[in-house]
């Protein structure tokens, strides 16, 4: 089974079965947030089984915490010109434009990399935060802030889409439960792509 499961993952890209077979009969759907919480109102103990005799160690809620600042949102400096790499087809932006996702509770981290330089250079220059609200379209884009960051080592554009996946896997009313079928409709869109891309694949 667990074979099987791997060569569908990997050969039918937006494939998502829902985590629960139940859907043909309506049914309640939790949320579970434990940030919520205080840390004070905790009990963190460890508990020694093998000691002897056993042990129970309490360990005291941090008494310094601090809130980290979110990670800065940016744009590609100095893009090139897209144009500078000749005549384009309409081809899917998935047609040489490999893709990575995760979903963190409602958040979606969607990764788009390429395989040589030239082609990192059109990826920043094209896919910048507004071009990915526009490949999303008015249906899925659902208005929240969308967070822009480069990894140029791997040639990586990353985005960060804040409150995108409802209330997250378990707690979604939603279909789409998934950050990679987010990944896989971005990469399914129509765009023009540099003919010479293309002619490597």
């Amino acid at each position: 089974m667990h074979t099987l499961c791997e060569t569908v993952a990997k050969t039918l890209q937006a494939l998502t079965p829902s985590n629960d077979p139940r859907q043909v009969h309506a049914k309640p759907y939790y949320n579970y947030n434990t940030g919520l919480i205080p840390q004070a109102v905790l009990k963190h103990r460890v508990h020694l089984l093998a000691a002897n005799p056993k042990k129970v160690i309490t360990i005291d809620p941090p008494s310094v915490t601090q809130t980290y600042g979110t990670q800065p949102s940016h744009e590609t400096e100095n893009p090139v010109d897209i144009a500078i790499f000749g005549e384009t087809v309409k081809a899917p932006l998935g047609s040489f434009v490999y893709g990575r996702a995760g979903d963190k509770g409602a958040n979606c981290n969607v990764g788009f990399y390429v395989k040589h330089q030239d082609e990192w250079d059109w990826l920043r220059a094209f896919l910048t935060t507004d071009k990915v609200k526009e490949l999303l379209g008015p249906i899925e884009y659902s208005g929240n802030p969308i967070d822009r960051f480069e990894i140029p080592g791997v040639r990586v554009v990353h985005f960060l889409l804040h409150d995108h996946l409802d209330r997250g896997y378990n707690s979604s009313s939603s279909c789409d439960v998934l950050g990679k079928n987010t990944c896989e409709f971005l990469r399914s869109n129509t765009v023009d792509v540099p003919k010479v891309f293309l002619q490597r694949c």
